[in-house]
């Protein structure tokens, strides 16, 4: 009686064993299962991002699908993983053996002409925007009268109608230092010297010259009431023509004013609108329109530092950028270059959309200049503002990316200089020549 009172508390005690053995393999396949699906998720994401050749780095947060990352070196404040789509490094300036800041470029039946800030708007022309390129006489070789200097800043060049435009701005008396208005020149060709007109195109009331095309009327009490720089033109869809320009003094702001059929001041008047306004340095406008969208280009901060920045907004009115939110182009981070700024938007060989802007180069060096100095200010390691040319693609809200930059193209070395052939010396036809003797 005692064996079979004995076999059910066995039986009992087995089946209760192998109860809890199943319940634990079971509660331990459920926990496991989330950090598998994480695990197996970020090798999915790591794979993608390998086969688009994106480059990525860590900082702090979660992961895009919310859950915490599965790698150990993480478990600290948690993080998320951001990729760089739109870096591109390795650009090469494609004008570098003088200084070419705050370029415009334009092409012409010869190829491709440059004008740079400096005395008398330097120029450089090539038959590429790669190169080489070759300087070419200055542009404006006269002044206007109510010019002080003959020192211009960030020109633009441009065809209208048949005819050359150059703007410009130079300085000008009753503004303060470095005060300066806007003026326009012309030529029949972009390698020609260039005609200044009389009048003004934008010149604040209070500045002293002739009465201007665009007198600033309706700027804000809160406005600095400086001078005027960086003219762009923009020609929109049916042929009517602007101008933009940066107001001086911070805070800053980018202006436009329309512009006559010929694109010069004439005898008539108009008045500007402003566009955007920054408590900072806003600057070299430049625009294009993509569909629907008008692209606005800008430069952003100090242009002496590597931290000078291309910007862009976007906005289906051409007068009201009020929603526009800003984005960064081309900056240190996403080039690698010092200071990219100064841009101006032209055509490629094909028509494409390209951009052409400065950035510091230091020659001592051999390369890009580094940061954390203020270059206008400090004369180090021979900085220039060289210029640097890339292609540009758009999203389908037509931002704008770079897509390729340009490569240099070296001019070809000088050929190899070779020393004249030397001729032996006249003889005496009266001297005479003594046979050897022979078997000596």
């Amino acid at each position: 009686m005692s064996l079979v009172r004995r076999t059910p508390v066995a039986a009992v005690a087995v089946a209760t064993l192998v109860l809890a053995l199943v319940t634990t393999l079971v509660a331990s396949g459920a926990s496991a299962a989330p950090q598998r699906r994480v695990v197996k998720a970020h090798q999915a994401q790591k794979s993608t991002q390998q086969k688009a050749g994106v480059s990525a780095r860590w900082v702090s947060g979660v992961t895009r699908s919310g859950q915490p990352k599965a790698r150990p070196q993480l478990r600290r404040s948690g993080a998320r993983l951001i990729t760089f789509r739109d870096r591109v490094v390795g650009g090469q300036p494609v004008l570098s053996y003088r200084g070419a800041a705050d370029p415009t470029v334009a092409r012409y039946t010869g190829g491709w002409v440059a004008v740079s800030t400096g005395p008398g708007a330097p120029r450089a022309a090539a038959p590429s925007p790669g190169g080489p390129w070759q300087n070419i006489p200055s542009a404006l070789t006269t002044q206007p009268s109510w010019a002080l200097t003959g020192r211009y800043w960030a020109s633009d060049l441009v065809q209208v109608n048949g005819i050359w435009l150059l703007y410009f701005s130079a300085e000008v008396a009753g503004l303060g230092l470095d005060g300066r208005c806007i003026g326009v020149a012309t030529a029949t060709d972009p390698t020609q010297a260039f005609v200044p007109d009389e009048r003004p195109l934008v010149c604040p009331r209070q500045a002293v010259s002739p009465r201007a095309y665009d007198r600033i009327k309706r700027r804000d009490k809160g406005m600095p009431k400086g001078g005027v720089i960086d003219p762009d033109y923009f020609r929109d869809r049916g042929g009517k023509g602007y101008l933009l320009y940066r107001t001086q003094g911070t805070p800053s702001s980018i202006r436009m004013v329309a512009l006559p059929p010929d694109g010069r001041p004439g005898g008539g008047s108009e008045r500007s609108t402003e566009l955007v306004r920054r408590g900072a340095v806003i600057e070299n406008p430049t625009m294009i329109r993509r569909g629907k969208q008008y692209v606005l280009l800008t430069s952003e901060g100090e242009f002496g530092e590597c931290r000078y920045k291309t910007t862009y907004r976007r906005s289906t009115r051409l007068t009201d950028w009020s929603r526009s939110k800003r984005g960064v182009l081309v900056d240190t981070r996403k080039s690698g270059l010092c200071g990219p700024g100064g841009a101006d938007l032209g055509r490629g060989p094909s028509g494409e959309p390209m951009i052409f802007f400065h950035a510091w180069t230091c020659p001592e060096l051999g390369g890009n200049c580094p940061g954390g100095q203020n270059y206008d200010r400090e004369n180090a390691y021979g900085a220039q503002r060289s210029m640097f040319a890339a292609s540009l693609r758009f999203t389908g809200r037509q931002a704008p990316k770079i897509a390729a930059y340009v490569a240099p193209v070296l001019p070809p070395p000088p050929p190899p200089t070779t020393p004249p052939p030397t001729t032996p010396p006249p003889t005496d036809p009266t001297s005479t020549v003594k046979p050897r003797p022979r078997g000596r």
